[in-house]
């Protein structure tokens, strides 16, 4: 089967990792080969080796997705590791690295020097006609104007044409909870490649791991468009969370029942 390798054990990583290892034929043969990649540290070597023994790295109250990542052990076709070099020999790579901002700094920040290391890590190695799927939330504009540059450069140093390996942003929406495997397989997705090829191929991939059929796919004009579309996202659910607090905080003060409130309106 087509190697797909998951760049990032963390939150995300680690359950993509079996959503895409738990894709099958209507024979029930795995769709693919996952390998899930983490860094070579203490943490990273303790989320992989976990991982790969069939034991989630973090605390789930989903019963499906420990059921699942028990099928993908017990099958063989989800394995870990923290050797950079198996990008060399994969298909496709997801890249799920956590892209944070410090905002307790006085002046908060994007560090991008840990993410573009990590994306140089994977297109140095990659082969032709493969394709880079990134999830990770990212500033609108990232992939075309800095990781489509490094693609280009790092395909420029190894002799190929900036063409031959294929660059798509979409965004995950996983969430935790009794549904946590299921955020992803089964949940409306956007996506946008850096060209129509890398679009399709997007699309080819997210459709064999999702149930489109429930939840159809959504393919934006732009990967801006795609990167534009998460940061949005997040940007209204935090204002509605942040908006109930504050009436809360009010109605706990008044003695009120706030849900007795909200049902009225």
């Amino acid at each position: 089967p087509p190697r797909v390798c998951i760049q990032g054990l963390g939150f995300v990583g680690a359950a993509m990792a079996v959503a895409v290892a738990s894709a099958c034929s209507e024979g029930g043969d795995p769709l693919y080969q996952v390998i899930g990649v983490d860094q070579d540290n203490e943490v990273g070597r303790q989320r992989a080796a976990m991982l790969g023994r069939g034991q989630f790295p973090f605390e789930t109250t989903d019963r499906l997705l420990v059921k699942a990542l028990s099928d993908c052990h017990t099958r063989g076709n989800l394995t870990t590791t923290v050797d950079e070099s198996v990008y060399k020999d994969a298909d496709i790579v997801v890249v799920d690295i956590a892209l944070d901002i410090p905002f307790r700094d006085i002046v908060p920040k994007f560090e991008m020097a840990g993410f573009e290391g990590a994306f140089r890590s994977v297109v140095s190695r990659v082969p032709p006609d493969s394709l880079i799927l990134v999830e990770t939330t990212v500033p609108p504009g990232t992939c075309n104007r800095i990781l489509r540059p490094i693609l280009n450069e790092e395909l420029n140093a190894r002799g190929l044409a900036s063409d031959v390996v294929h660059l798509a942003h979409s965004y995950e929406r996983v969430m935790p909870g009794e549904q946590y495997l299921e955020s992803i397989t089964h949940f409306w997705r956007v996506y946008a490649g850096c060209t129509a090829r890398a679009a399709d191929m997007c699309e080819a991939f997210l459709s064999s791991i999702i149930d489109i059929t429930h939840y159809p796919l959504t393919r934006l004009s732009s990967t801006t468009a795609s990167e534009t579309a998460k940061v949005m996202e997040n940007a209204y659910r935090a204002a509605n969370i942040a908006f109930i607090d504050e009436w809360t905080k009010f109605s706990e003060a008044a003695g009120i029942d706030l849900y007795e409130v909200i049902d009225a309106i």
